[in-house]
């Protein structure tokens, strides 16, 4: 809790600094169409709520957007396919083996997933658990130096912060995550993801736009509501 106060006062400090009026600031890309993904390897088990309004918001910020669910969101097309998207959601869950904390994507789990990945298990990229899952190792090994493009990754899954140093490594501009143990079973990390999304499509810089979504939630449920609040590294100015 100590921690997540901290993190809080250091966004409303951050958001003074920005200025509330960044919500009508130019967007960063502009022309070319601009390339988003919505990536949910988990939806047979925990089905996203309303990933229509989460598609049709990327729209209005003017998207093209991909959704890739299940097996689609495989361990191979994670090693390359993220390098093309200037905007990166990634709904997901994560299990701990051995130290090392894997978020999980859409393939299989099994005797064969082991012989496939067989290289990256031993390298502890990799890791055959509740799901097939990838970790920090496994970014920083496949997306090195600008190998991204610099826009936002939103990693919308449990203790997802730490991949933050490895996105913006790989050159995207800024990353949001959470701290938080929270499961995305129950569809209520969905639901302020969307409201998030919505103050981000609406022209809000990621501070504001998390400062929104802070002071949306006290006002509706209370200070003392225990609702994982997303934690934001990069470029505080960014506009989607």
């Amino acid at each position: 809790m100590a921690l997540k106060r901290i993190l809080l006062v250091t966004l409303c400090v951050l958001s003074v600094v920005v200025s509330a009026s960044s919500g009508f600031a130019m967007p960063l890309f502009t022309g070319a169409s601009k390339q988003a993904v919505f990536l949910s390897p988990l939806e047979k088990w925990m089905p996203t709520w309303r990933l229509d309004v989460y598609k049709s918001l990327l729209e209005h910020a003017g998207y093209t957007v991909d959704v890739l669910v299940n097996e689609n969101v495989s361990i191979s097309f994670l090693k390359t396919g993220l390098a093309k998207y200037d905007l990166i959601i990634l709904r997901t869950d994560a299990f701990t083996r051995e130290g090392f904390r894997y978020y999980c994507a859409g393939d299989p789990t099994g005797s064969q997933a082991r012989t496939e990945f067989a290289g990256d298990i031993s390298s502890h990229e990799v890791e055959v658990g509740a799901c097939v899952g990838f970790n920090i190792l496994f970014l920083k090994h496949y997306y090195t130096t600008n190998t991204l493009k610099p826009g936002l990754v939103y990693v919308l899954g449990s203790m997802s912060a730490e991949l933050s140093s490895s996105f913006l490594s790989a050159g995207a501009a800024a990353f949001i995550g959470y701290y938080d143990a929270q499961s995305i079973q129950w569809g209520r990390m969905d639901a302020y993801s969307v409201k998030l999304l919505y103050y981000l499509s609406q022209g809000y810089s990621v501070a504001d736009a998390v400062l929104q979504l802070y002071i949306y939630l006290n006002t509706g449920h209370g200070k003392s509501a225990d609702w994982p609040m997303p934690y934001w590294c990069g470029d505080a100015t960014l506009v989607i």
